[in-house]
């Protein structure tokens, strides 16, 4: 984040690769990169990263995983959170023999089945590896805090510095 909040609508830094966005979670407007990440799981450990990449902070998490598609491995099994839950988008990947995992979402005021909840709960437990990886990531690094960068290659510099250590701290500790 290189600005949030009422200051973000101001901010200037980086303008080829940060926008301004607004954060549904936080509740906060921001200007910022996304960091979208694709890992081999590892039993009882810290995901592997296979592929990192930064967005502008604005672009919604399905558009940055449809822009690199082409690039992805046939017959590979992808869990995501809802955000992805996107039907034609799975009957795409399915067409290269990829499944694609998500919640199912709720219909509105609909109940979900016993059967929709577990398997909502079995993806979420699948997915939680890669939620403690952007933890630890964030604990470790301090990556989120970008505040003093004043230039599109210094936020680069400053993002893959930070990525650089923790896949070495990772590699070597973890």
């Amino acid at each position: 984040m290189l600005a949030c909040g009422t200051r973000s609508s101001q901010a200037r830094v980086a303008p080829e690769i940060a926008k301004t966005g607004f954060s549904a979670v936080k509740q906060t407007n921001f200007h910022s990169v996304r960091l979208h990440l694709i890992a081999n799981k590892q039993t009882a450990s810290l995901p592997i990263p296979a592929r990192l990449w930064l967005k502008e902070g604005n672009v919604h998490d399905l558009t940055a995983l449809r822009e690199i598609t082409n690039e992805l491995p046939e017959g590979i099994n992808l869990f995501g959170d809802k955000a992805y839950a996107d039907k034609d988008f799975k009957e795409e990947l399915r067409d290269r023999q990829i499944q694609l995992f998500t919640p199912i979402k709720k219909p509105k005021k609909e109940e979900l089945s016993k059967a929709q909840r577990k398997y909502n709960k079995m993806v979420s437990k699948i997915r939680q590896p890669i939620e403690s990886f952007f933890k630890w990531l964030i604990d470790k690094t301090d990556i989120q805090r970008a505040s003093k960068v004043r230039s599109t290659e210094g936020l680069l510099i400053h993002c893959l510095g930070k990525l650089t250590f923790a896949l070495l701290l990772l590699n070597f500790y973890y």
